[in-house]
């Protein structure tokens, strides 16, 4: 009966995986820390603050009615 059972239950819900291994979990790590990284870097930049500052100047400019 218990080898019917087993049967039935792994057709039912196949062959999972329950998630990742230790290497994964540390290739993982090491491309999300490099992606902050990166956009720590593009954040803090006065490039970047300079565009956003651009961005909310003509937004308020644009609600307001101020031309200038």
């Amino acid at each position: 009966m218990k080898k019917i059972i087993s049967k039935l239950m792994s057709k039912f819900y196949g062959r999972q995986e329950a998630g990742m291994a230790t290497a994964e979990y540390a290739v993982g790590t090491v491309g999300v820390v490099g992606i902050g990284g990166v956009l720590y870097k593009i954040i803090t930049s006065d490039a970047f603050r300079e565009v956003v500052w651009n961005i909310f100047t003509w937004i308020f400019k644009l609600i307001t009615g101020v031309m200038g």
